[in-house]
């Protein structure tokens, strides 16, 4: 008995029209057929060898969206703005607030560390002893921080609404 393989099966005639068909690539399954069976498989097999798939993969993605100049102006004007022409308007609420955020942040800090400033003055003119405003060091360079924060954001916002969200 002589065995040909279409395939993932081996095709083995067991007798004057019968044929017996069985998985080769570790899977269990086997039946049997007639000639115009195995004749079908072949056909199937051929097709699969045959066949042009198509990716609809990137039917289902989203267009990229492009970046320009014009939308880079828009997030120097405003952080954030030209994400959301862009129509990214996660991103751009996100740069908008961190715009608004972190000079926020910076405004109180420094609040509080011209209080604690004016604290511990306060306290070394009544006590003659002369205190060391950690709270007004620490706050200052907080704020300085947030403001080099904003700008990042700034300059980031610009060079991602011109590039259109592209990471490199």
């Amino acid at each position: 008995m002589s065995m040909e393989v279409i395939g993932n099966y081996n095709v083995t005639q067991i007798g004057k029209d019968k044929y017996a068909v069985s998985l080769n690539n570790g899977n269990l399954g086997a039946y049997v057929t007639d000639k115009a069976g195995v004749e079908e498989l072949r056909f199937k097999e051929q097709l699969k060898e045959d066949k042009v798939e198509f990716s609809h993969k990137k039917e289902a993605e989203a267009p990229k969206k492009k970046g320009s100049a014009g939308k880079a102006l828009a997030s120097a004007f405003l952080p954030g703005l030209g994400q959301m022409f862009d129509g990214r308007t996660k991103d751009g609420i996100k740069d908008m607030a961190a715009h608004v955020g972190l000079p926020t942040l910076a405004t109180v800090v420094t609040y509080l560390g011209v209080a604690n400033f004016a604290k511990a003055v306060e306290a070394g003119a009544k006590s003659g002893v002369t205190k060391t405003p950690y709270g007004f060091y620490a706050a200052m360079g907080v704020a300085a921080l947030a403001g080099l924060g904003t700008v990042a954001n700034w300059v980031h916002s610009v060079v991602d609404a011109y590039k259109g969200g592209k990471n490199s």
